[in-house]
């Protein structure tokens, strides 16, 4: 199973509830949790005070900062470029992308990310220079039949797991956040408003002002200065079956 962090209060109680449901976990799945395996780590309390309790896990106790989901880079000599390239696609790429799906990290964020997987792929170390990269990264980070290797564009990616929920507003109403006044940039919202247009049914799903489905246009395009002169708290919610 993937790696889990679980966070809880330092107390007897909730120390045990989490043993125990962990150890329900194992019981049902057949995945056993090895505790001695995992480590436990104090985060703004007092050592004497708590330390018996968290000892009673039956893990070791480590101090920040810790590793989550880490590549072990110095052993990253020892394997040829497709093992790296491996690591690099189903690790380095996989550990930014539950923050992706709801956050826009800077672009300095991202390149930084990215010089993690450059150097682990090039050079097997934690940065590599211009003399070890063999292929511009932005070609590297194109899909294979594209003439890439297939490694995330982390900037892309990003965008295409945001306007998802986009999608989904439109597509799926049994979602649990479904009518949540989910926040987006203009230029995802642009992304998505570019790539989509609605064929009608009942207009119930269908915005009025905003949405494309006047023979895949939107009234905002067909008529901006009209468009402009509407509150936008009514060209936010009115449907195409309210406007009719």
């Amino acid at each position: 199973a993937d790696d889990v962090v679980l966070f809880c209060h330092p107390q007897p109680d909730d120390i045990e509830a989490v043993k125990a449901i962990l150890q329900l976990f194992g019981r049902v799945s057949g995945l056993r949790v090895n505790f001695p395996k995992s480590t436990a780590t104090l985060i703004r309390c007092e050592d004497d005070t708590v330390l018996p309790v968290v000892e009673s896990l039956g893990c070791p106790i480590v101090k920040l900062p810790i590793t989550y989901l880490g590549l072990p880079t110095w052993k990253a000599w020892l394997m040829n470029r497709a093992g790296r390239l491996a690591l690099v696609k189903s690790v380095l790429s996989a550990i930014p992308l539950h923050q992706l799906l709801v956050l826009a990290p800077p672009k300095r964020i991202l390149r930084m990310l990215e010089r993690i997987q450059r150097g682990f792929l090039w050079a097997g170390r934690a940065e590599a220079k211009g003399g070890h990269c063999h292929v511009n990264w932005r070609r590297v980070a194109r899909p294979r039949t594209l003439g890439g290797l297939g490694v995330h564009d982390l900037e892309r990616t990003g965008m295409a797991l945001r306007t998802r929920w986009l999608w989904f507003s439109k597509t799926d109403e049994r979602r649990a956040w479904a009518g949540l006044d989910l926040q987006f940039s203009a230029e995802e919202q642009a992304f998505f408003f570019a790539s989509t247009h609605t064929s009608i049914g009942n207009g119930h799903n269908t915005k009025f002002w905003e949405d494309r489905w006047i023979n895949g246009r939107s009234v905002r395009e067909i008529a901006p200065l009209l468009h402009a002169c509407i509150p936008k708290r009514r060209r936010k919610n009115r449907t195409v079956a309210e406007g009719l």
